[in-house]
Formats: structure tokens, sequence, C-alpha cells
């Protein structure tokens, strides 16, 4: 089994830039995924609405353990 290096990198016109070219190795295979990059502002509105929903009054970890505890006994 061989090692994974996840390596950052940038398109330009079809060519890749590896932000730190140096951890590369002189040869290997390459699985390579695409983010793309949205360009867009966030809708301040929406924020607003959905921040209506969120529970801020629980205690997060009483939450988890008795959400836990609901599967200790299967």
């Amino acid at each position: 089994m061989g090692s994974y290096t996840a390596v950052e990198a940038f398109v330009r016109k079809g060519k890749i830039y590896p932000t730190e070219p140096s951890r590369l190795p002189e040869e290997g295979r390459l699985l390579l995924i695409v983010l793309e990059e949205r360009k867009h502002k966030a809708d301040p509105k929406r924020i607003g609405s959905l921040l209506g929903w969120l529970k801020t009054d629980l205690d997060s970890t009483t939450w988890q353990r008795k959400i836990r505890s609901e599967w200790d006994d299967r």
C-alpha cells in the first residue's frame, strides 16, 4: 500500500500550479479534485431568518449524552 500526500494547488488556464511545489514527488500518480470557487455574497436577510431556528438555550453536553444514551439500549 502506498502513501498519500494532499497538496493544495490552483488552476489557471488549464495548468496546475501547486502552492508548495517542493512537496510534490519526482514521479507519481495523481487524483485531482477541482473545487469550484463560488463568487457570491451571503444573503444577510436569509442568514437572519435562519438564526431564529437555532436553539441556543440548550446545554450541548447534556443534549449529546441524552442522544447517545438512546443507543445504549439497542
